[in-house]
């Protein structure tokens, strides 16, 4: 009897303690692309997606996807976007609580990549922005700088290749810790 006692109270104790703990990352589900341009024979198989990702410390965008049609050569994916970020400061004792002294901004985010196409020209892409971090944002009495949210919109993927090129865009995003 005394060992189940122990065995419910240290379950309890951890999930008290999991439960204490602040989420260290959020990530969206995947959005679907809608097919905005084409050129050429480039294009996609099935539709591309993209998802965000936020940490107490950065923030990203990446997509994925296939496309068909690409040539022997390869080709490149460029995904990019509008990030507001919102930054703010975490009092060491006031864990969960708002942070304070909030500062928003507004930066485009973006990135590149490159990719092989098998020989019948199809190829597979994943690609994700540079990461917005907390930069030179600082905080007053050894408070914590981290980031709170941020959106992203005008979030737009273009894939090229030899054969041409094809571009997508998605719906806005936004994430909070």
């Amino acid at each position: 009897m005394l060992r189940k006692f122990g065995i419910i109270a240290v379950l309890s104790l951890m999930a008290l303690a999991l439960a204490a703990v602040p989420a260290l990352a959020v990530t969206s589900t995947p959005e679907n692309g809608t097919i905005t341009g084409r050129t050429g024979g480039l294009h996609f198989v099935g539709t591309p997606q993209v998802f965000a990702t936020l940490t107490s410390n950065s923030t990203f965008l990446t997509a994925t996807g296939e496309v068909a049609g690409a040539g022997s050569t390869g080709g490149t994916a460029d995904l990019s976007a509008t990030a507001e970020v919102t930054r703010g400061c975490i009092n060491r004792g006031s864990q969960g609580q708002e942070p304070s002294g909030l500062q928003r901004s507004t930066t485009l985010a973006s990135g590149t990549t490159t990719f092989d196409t098998t020989r019948n020209g199809r190829g597979r892409f994943n690609v994700s922005t540079t990461p917005i971090t907390i930069g030179s944002f600082t905080c007053p009495d050894q408070m914590r700088p981290t980031l709170v949210s941020v959106t992203y919109s005008n979030i737009s993927l273009t894939v090229e290749s030899q054969t041409g090129t094809t571009t997508a865009t998605f719906p806005n995003i936004t994430l909070s810790l």
